[in-house]
């Protein structure tokens, strides 16, 4: 269950591109004991499953091309 809302709270936050060190910043005020290391499994599994892309350093979600914010 947890590791499903911290998915949902991933996917949220690409929204807009955002780089692992953003991901992480964004996200570890919901999951205080989220590491990068299990974050980036994370996204790699997505990647995986087709629902998150990479490029440039920075993820997305896969499909959508968004403009990085300034």
């Amino acid at each position: 269950m947890r590791e499903r809302r911290l998915e949902a709270l991933l996917l949220q936050a690409l929204a807009r591109e955002r780089t692992l060190e953003e991901l992480h910043a964004a996200l570890r005020p919901f999951h205080p004991g989220l590491t990068k290391a299990r974050l980036f499994a994370l996204l790699v599994r997505l990647r995986r499953e087709g629902r998150v892309a990479f490029e440039g350093g920075r993820f997305r979600l896969a499909g959508e091309r968004v403009s990085p914010d300034p």
